[in-house]
């Protein structure tokens, strides 16, 4: 089959690893970049010797495009996934899926009615350390699952924020630290323990300048019955690496800057799962991406495609982590428990 070709919508930061990930990939081609600023999308266009698109409905129209990869802040992904759906083109979606569950909702039932894939992204997933994981928490390793938790203390300087004039708005963002940092280690730690039932959540704005959290707390129940706690915050200097404990009847694994760093269970050898490098997905005070895992994701989204499979990270996954976040809000807005449907 001919490669696939990818449309880019939003010439952003991401966009960039969207970009070395694909031009990486034989079985897609980039068919051209689309932005709301004309300018920035001439710059990227030319960086990445690319066709630039002059309207969102041009893209649509375009023959040569079979999938439209959206890196938009997150308030405007549904909006413009919903104009994909009707004009037949598969869909990725960098993360979160939007700031809204029920939008989310809408979009994942339009792609199933019309038949057409739709992939989230949560690169994190596809490092062969989370993959070793996953595959023995499915083989039952630690027996019963009773604790997880999640850390991202992370830090973000203030030019961070105010780069772009959507971060750390309820608007368009749709939160801070927990709903775009936080993010990919939360989908981790619920892909690990199946799921979670419940989340208690606090919130506060410590010391940045923005209008959401750069920090958040919650205990969180698993639908298992396993319990837990999520941190997440980019107010934290000098930062660290975010980190996973999984713990179950028989032992304890953890997570640390993306790698195995403990493997404490019964009947294993700790050496036979450890990661020897020390690596990480990127330094804690920068926003700079691999396209390493990128890479991994995309080579499965463009093969379930041609093989009309679903993707590993499909809608319905990719909805999960923003359920759990934006049930973090809502119980520090509110004060109580929220149980997640």
């Amino acid at each position: 089959m001919a490669p696939l070709g990818v449309a880019i919508i939003g010439p952003g930061m991401v966009a960039s690893t969207h970009a070395t990930a694909l031009q990486a990939i034989p079985a897609a081609r980039i068919s051209g970049v689309y932005g709301r600023n004309p300018a920035s999308t001439a710059e990227f266009a030319a960086k990445y010797g690319l066709r630039a698109f002059g309207s969102y409905e041009e893209v649509l129209a375009d023959k040569d495009t079979d999938i439209v990869s959206i890196c938009l802040p997150p308030g405007l992904h549904v909006d413009f996934g919903l104009q994909a759906a009707v004009a037949g083109k598969h869909l990725i979606l960098e993360k979160p899926m939007d700031i809204d569950v029920s939008k989310a909702r809408k979009l994942i039932e339009a792609y199933r009615a019309a038949k057409l894939t739709l992939a989230v992204i949560f690169q994190n997933r596809f490092t062969p350390a989370a993959q070793r994981v996953k595959a023995a928490l499915d083989a039952g390793v630690l027996g019963d699952l009773i604790l997880g938790d999640a850390y991202v203390k992370w830090y973000r300087s203030p030019q961070y924020y105010a780069g772009n004039a959507w971060r750390g708005t309820w608007k368009t963002e749709g939160g801070g630290a927990l709903i775009n940092q936080a993010i990919h280690t939360v989908d981790l730690l619920q892909w690990f323990m199946g799921g979670v039932r419940s989340v208690a959540g606090m919130t506060r704005t410590a010391i940045h300048k923005i209008e959401t959290e750069d920090l958040g707390v919650a205990a969180v129940e698993f639908t298992n019955g396993a319990l837990g706690v999520i941190e997440g915050t980019t107010a934290v200097t000098p930062g660290y690496k975010e980190r996973i404990e999984i713990h179950g009847a028989k032992g304890s694994i953890t997570m640390t800057g993306g790698l195995v760093t403990e493997w404490q269970v019964e009947g294993c050898r700790a050496e036979d799962f450890l990661d020897a490098v020390n690596l990480s997905y990127g330094e804690t005070n920068s926003p700079a991406i691999s396209d390493v895992n990128h890479r991994a994701q995309m080579e499965d989204i463009i093969a379930a495609v041609k093989q009309g499979r679903d993707p590993l990270v499909t809608g319905e996954e990719g909805i999960k982590s923003l359920q759990i976040v934006l049930g973090i809000y809502e119980s520090s807005r509110e004060g109580r428990k929220i149980i997640l449907t």
